[in-house]
């Protein structure tokens, strides 16, 4: 663990030796790249800024010093536009979790926990969020992900959805859209810029009328990647959240490319 603060560097090592892992800190960068080059790692938790990484770099210095690894960047937060540009620079550089201060022992624990399953199994299997009201429906496309090997977190609303996920270990989001107004267009547009990178896929079951199939385009000009109508099957999910994966990672990297 890279963490500049020395109470908050001990407070973390403690949570981080209670679920049983071994931990290593460094309190600077270079002290970091030293046990990187002398230790075999399976993880590295680092603040974004560090005392001799203070140009937003310090996950890419990370990643090349060592490719292998995982890596966990924190973030003390800040303001939404400050906090959105680390989070996507955090993601392009390498950076594979997110750990948003200040976090709990249980959010520790799952980022643990995962590490340790693709260890153990040497795969990532994709996460999906799905966000809808209903929960008979949440309960239906979380077994139809779950069957063709996705990870699936649910929630009724955004804001209790964004309670229960890394917004770095996320490569879709299944939400349920308005698209008869503006809020629809509105809800994707937060979400793109809250989860650069991520497919979006918009649900609706109003879908049928011409205002409606504006107010499709609407959303997909917001920034969804595919439009997706109620009733649809497990299998039509399943397809929408891969071709969304391949449009949003598409774009991304090519967003990435442009502000180099």
């Amino acid at each position: 663990m890279i963490e500049d603060s020395m109470i908050q560097a001990r407070v973390i090592s403690q949570m981080i030796t209670r679920t049983g892992w071994a931990t290593l800190v460094a309190l600077d960068l270079n002290s970091g790249m030293r046990m990187l080059a002398e230790e075999a790692l399976d993880l590295v938790i680092s603040d974004l800024m560090l005392p001799d990484s203070t140009d937003g770099g310090t996950i890419a210095k990370i990643r090349q010093a060592a490719p292998g690894v995982t890596i966990a960047a924190i973030s003390a937060g800040g303001g939404r536009d400050s906090a959105s540009t680390l989070l996507e620079r955090a993601k392009a550089d390498g950076a594979e979790f997110l750990l948003q201060k200040p976090f709990s022992q249980e959010r520790l624990q799952g980022l643990l926990s995962e590490v340790a399953e693709r260890l153990q199994s040497g795969t990532r299997r994709p996460h999906v969020l799905v966000v809808e009201p209903s929960r008979t429906l949440r309960k239906i496309c979380e077994a139809g992900l779950k069957e063709h090997d996705f990870r699936v977190t649910c929630g009724a609303n955004l804001d209790e959805a964004l309670d229960l996920i890394d917004v770095l270990d996320l490569d879709a989001v299944v939400t349920q859209v308005d698209v008869t107004s503006e809020d629809g267009a509105e809800l994707v547009a937060m979400m793109r810029e809250a989860f650069p990178g991520v497919a979006i896929i918009a649900v609706s079951d109003k879908g049928d009328s011409e205002i409606a199939r504006r107010a499709w385009l609407k959303t997909l000009e917001a920034g969804a990647d595919v439009a997706l109508p109620k009733p649809f099957t497990p299998v039509e999910l399943v397809s929408s959240v891969r071709n969304g994966m391949v449009l949003a990672a598409s774009a991304f990297l090519e967003a990435a490319r442009r502000s180099a």
